[in-house]
């Protein structure tokens, strides 16, 4: 049997040699000095050797423990080697495991689902979710998805609910339930517990969004807005073109000359203009017909803005800089100064339309179609391509006469 000393005291030879301590177990010292442990054993009647670590890292005696600890399994019937093999493949796959979970943290998953979200929304529903995500982030910081259990998430919504408010919380309990249907979908959870979170919320009530449906209240606005003196040129014929279009806040305030032939009386609105959005909500692109009035109001317009700014390119120009569109912010502020009341919105001269159009008889096909609304049945929308140019050029400047009327009616009163 082998001692510590006459190891330390092993000379290196011009070839290997095995220095044995009986059972098996021996220190093979290479020429160049090495010292390594080995164990000779038979398994199922072949010789086999299996290696127990580098000498002084492993002492004799760890060595020892290591030959008696492969001879147990031996008499399990088990090959010590095999044994290795599958114990270093198990801790291989538990590493690769740990990593797995150390990548599949909610922030990680948050911002998968964030690249894939933003190639199919506008820039602005993008930065929308981007607010409502970072809120989540903060909740679920560190941890992993598989982790996620029910209670985790109800706390979550809960205490965003309490810090922020039940309508917010419903919005990010939505985007927390996408999150996971996508990691779900990636294969990177089996299941997730973020269904119908919105039942441990408060309710939301709903309010919908101020509109003129009287006709004698929507003239009286007109004739108002026609007589707004504000110092933005651009805002002052954006609200005046407006209700004529129906059209949402976005789509118009990003008008470009480019999209425009004024000849035909035709604006074809793209899916989406520029990567800072101003597109269609939808992504679809938007024809629309212009009745003799806007158009009348875009030459105007183009006048006025090439004694400003020369050529632009935006139809809408921010006073701040030609480069940039008026914003939102900036239409519903002089719309309530025209109103004289806060309970007025930009969104609400679609409903005007949309609820006035139908009592005057208009069709209503023609009419969601200029809202640029799209059909719930995805069979039928998938088939259904029709734009109905001309008679939506018929039923908007019949709908611009009507809103002429409605202006001057009582004009001088």
């Amino acid at each position: 049997m082998l001692s510590e000393m006459a190891i330390r005291n092993a000379k290196p030879g011009d070839k290997a040699k095995k220095l044995s301590d009986g059972g098996g177990l021996f220190l093979m010292v290479t020429p160049a000095g090495g010292r390594w442990w080995r164990l000779n054993y038979r398994f199922n009647g072949r010789q086999k050797t299996l290696s127990l670590g580098v000498y002084p890292h492993v002492s004799l005696r760890e060595a020892r423990e290591k030959r008696e600890a492969a001879k147990k399994l031996l008499s399990q019937g088990t090959d010590p080697g095999a044994a290795r093999k599958e114990a270093k493949a198990a801790a291989v796959a538990s590493a690769a495991a740990e990593q797995l979970e150390r990548e599949n943290t909610f922030e990680l998953a948050a911002e998968r689902w964030y690249a894939h979200h933003g190639k199919k929304v506008v820039p602005a529903t993008l930065q929308k979710s981007r607010m409502y995500l970072d809120v989540l982030k903060r909740k679920l910081a560190g941890i992993p998805i598989s982790q996620l259990d029910r209670k985790i998430l109800v706390d979550a919504v809960q205490v965003i609910q309490g810090q922020l408010s039940p309508h917010f919380a419903r919005r990010a309990a939505g985007i927390l339930k996408n999150v996971l249907d996508l990691a779900l979908n990636e294969g990177r959870i089996a299941e997730h517990r973020a269904y119908e979170l919105a039942k441990v919320l408060q309710p939301v009530k709903t309010t919908h969004r101020a509109a003129l449906i009287n006709p004698a209240e929507l003239g009286a606005l007109l004739r108002k807005i026609w007589g707004y003196q504000g110092e933005a040129y651009s805002v002052s014929y954006c609200l005046k073109i407006l209700p004529y279009l129906a059209l949402r806040s976005v789509e118009i305030r990003g008008a470009r000359w480019s999209e425009l032939d004024l000849d035909a009386g035709l604006w074809t609105i793209p899916a989406t203009r520029h990567e800072h959005g101003g597109g269609m909500k939808m992504r679809v692109e938007h024809l629309v017909t212009l009745p003799g009035q806007v158009v009348g109001l875009f030459r105007e317009m183009k006048q006025k803005q090439a004694l400003l700014y020369g050529d632009c390119e935006l139809c809408f120009p921010s006073p701040r800089s030609p480069l940039r569109p008026i914003t939102g912010e900036s239409l519903i502020v002089a719309l309530k100064v025209i109103h004289g009341s806060k309970n007025i919105s930009v969104h609400g001269f679609r409903a005007s339309f949309s609820t006035l159009a139908r009592e005057q008889g208009f069709n209503a096909e023609h009419i969601e179609k200029q809202l640029a609304h799209q059909l719930k049945d995805a069979v039928e929308a998938a088939y259904n391509r029709a734009t109905y140019a001309e008679p939506r050029r018929r039923m908007m400047q019949a709908w611009a006469d009507y809103l002429d009327e409605l202006r001057t009616a009582n004009a001088g009163s």
